[in-house]
């Protein structure tokens, strides 16, 4: 059954990713941990919380993957469809969370 962007979900490794675009990326992600490119990959395991939006309710926002490069804290995003509310999320995110570079895989 499609999601509510008519992407399917997909399962592999027994790890269901929402699409089959997430799931490719994240076998090149760990291509790259398995080579020492990356450490500390995360799937949607880390959530930011950047603060409360005009009705009081905690706006959370969730990469779809989280490590560290050369250094850097890495949160990526492999979009395949341009979500509406993305870019707000984006910004404020980018915001709260200087230190972090946000990656956006268009697919």
């Amino acid at each position: 059954m499609a999601g509510k962007y008519h992407v399917k979900p997909f399962v592999w490794r027994g790890i269901k990713f929402d699409s089959k675009a997430e799931g490719n990326r994240y076998e090149v992600l760990r291509a790259w941990k398995k080579e020492g490119r990356i450490v500390a990959l995360h799937f949607h395991g880390i959530h930011f919380h950047l603060g409360k939006n005009d009705k009081g309710r905690q706006t959370i926002y969730t990469p779809d993957f989280t490590y560290l490069e050369d250094g850097v804290l890495i949160a990526e995003e492999v979009k395949g469809v341009r979500v509406r509310d993305f870019p707000v999320r984006a910004a404020l995110f980018k915001t709260v969370f200087p230190e972090w570079t946000l990656r956006v895989i268009q697919v």
